[in-house]
């Protein structure tokens, strides 16, 4: 009867939804222009960045047709009208600047990932600084309204964005492949993203009624900025896999204490993140695939420090549904709901595989959240974790396997041997944040099955409590595991 009632509330959320983006009609003007028709060559060979910003500066009158060609673009195209476009690759051909003049010598680690450290750095020249932010913030589509309070609707439909060859171009918080910020509707059908560089293959913020279906994301690959530590995985593993220092630009006056315009050194955080949603609502994401979000080793890419799906901020009523999977990244799904926090998020299905921490990490503030069938294989720390003032959540139907360990660079790794790994794990909030010492309540957890890939030692525990309360758990299993089945129920 559980079970019958979680599959009950999914499907009215899907209605919900479906009825929220049907409110907004899809951007779709009767005319069409060609891409040809602004001047675009569209072999992959000639630079048509001005010929597309022409037709872009014109989208909300027209909707554009690339006629399956390949259009290369140097630098961001900015769109600040609604958008149409169809059967277009946008490549991405920007150099990134080099910043191997301006970074010496190795940084000193620090464990606050909110500190900055002067690593002795010369400062960036006023005249290079132009450049520097232009590779920094490189988004290769930016679509957000002129002014705030403008309506803007995007349609995407067969569209391949290629972020670029170079893995250490862009910045953490500033580069995408797509980033859409402001948007009434937004509608995508088969779109991809690809290629090198930090930051996101796809950021979509303070947006409603966004339908996503057969989003593609995959090989979004980062490496440290020439002139900083190149990445070993020994030493890497030795230090500590959330330890490493790496440079990061900042100006001076940053809310961090930057007092030249220079690289300092931070404790490594996600530099990739291949999908990011915040104060998003009424979304249905269908047939998703994120795979290899990745950063550069010296044994090849390792999925490390790269998020596949984040959600965050004040988001509700969010649906990810179909054959949705997320293939080696750090964390497959992370929701990290600041703000009002995330209200109403189905997980119906999802397939998540190879993560080297968490394969789905739900957090902070969210609440009524139903995860319903996930398969999760091969996650270093955990399968399922809860944490943090969540509230209202069920977890039905899981099948976790392949617990404690995944596969890198072809031989498989257990990179969290030392510490605590659970199958489903509900605990505390993270230190240092505004969840610490705030556990979660009204969960719920049946027919759930953990597996390890190892007999009798590749985890520790197959469900773990650590100060949850109301928490209802029926017909759970675990094997191979090193400790118990459950422990703090």
């Amino acid at each position: 009867m559980k079970s019958i009632l979680t599959w009950f509330l999914i499907a009215i959320g899907t209605l919900m939804s479906s009825a929220h983006a049907q409110a907004v009609k899809p951007f779709s003007p009767k005319l069409i222009k060609k891409l040809a028709d602004f001047g675009a060559v569209g072999d992959g060979i000639s630079d048509d960045t001005n010929a597309l910003k022409l037709a872009l500066s014109q989208s909300g009158r027209y909707c554009l047709d690339g006629q399956n060609r390949t259009y290369r673009v140097s630098g961001t195209l900015r769109v600040t009208n609604s958008l149409c476009l169809s059967r277009a690759t946008l490549s991405q051909s920007l150099e990134p600047f080099d910043p191997s003049p301006y970074i010496s010598g190795k940084c000193p680690a620090t464990g606050n990932p909110f500190i900055i450290v002067d690593c002795g750095d010369a400062n960036v020249p006023d005249d290079k600084f132009g450049i520097l932010r232009q590779s920094l913030a490189l988004r290769t589509l930016f679509i957000k309204p002129a002014k705030p309070g403008d309506v803007l609707a995007v349609n995407l439909d067969r569209v391949k964005i290629d972020r670029g060859p170079y893995p250490d171009a862009g910045s953490r918080q500033d580069a995408a492949g797509i980033w859409l910020d402001g948007a009434e509707r937004v509608d995508f059908r088969n779109v991809e993203i690809s290629g090198g560089g930090k930051g996101y293959g796809l950021l979509l913020i303070r947006s409603r009624n966004i339908t996503l279906v057969g989003l593609h994301i995959h090989d979004i690959v980062w490496t440290p900025y020439k002139g900083d530590t190149a990445l070993k995985l020994a030493e890497v593993e030795a230090a500590g896999w959330n330890a490493v220092p790496i440079r990061e630009f900042r100006t001076a006056g940053s809310a961090e204490g930057a007092t030249q315009n220079k690289f300092y050194g931070v404790r490594v955080q996600e530099q990739v993140t291949c999908a990011f949603l915040a104060d998003v609502t009424h979304v249905v994401i269908r047939n998703a695939r994120i795979s290899r979000c990745m950063a550069r080793f010296d044994v090849g890419d390792v999925p490390w420090q790269a998020d596949g799906l984040d959600i965050g901020r004040s988001s509700s009523d969010i649906l990810v549904t179909g054959k949705t999977s997320i293939d080696s990244t750090w964390e497959g799904v992370d929701v990290v709901a600041s703000g009002e926090g995330v209200d109403g998020l189905a997980l119906d299905g999802i397939l998540v595989s190879n993560s080297f921490s968490y394969g789905l990490k739900l957090g902070y503030k969210l609440s009524r959240a139903k995860v319903r069938a996930p398969v999760i294989s091969g996650a270093g720390l955990a399968g399922i974790l809860v944490y943090g003032p969540v509230r209202d959540v069920s977890i039905a139907n899981a099948d976790i396997r392949g617990m404690g360990s995944l596969t890198v660079a072809g031989a498989r790794l257990q990179p969290w041997a030392s510490q605590t790994r659970v199958g489903v794990c509900l605990d505390e909030g993270s230190r240092g944040t505004e969840a610490e010492g705030r556990t979660p309540t009204q969960i719920s957890i049946s027919n759930v099955t953990v597996g390890g890939a190892i007999k009798s030692g590749s985890y520790e525990y197959g469900f773990s409590n650590h100060g949850a309360t109301n928490v209802r758990v029926s017909h759970v299993q675990a094997s191979d595991f090193r400790r118990e089945a459950l422990r703090g129920f």
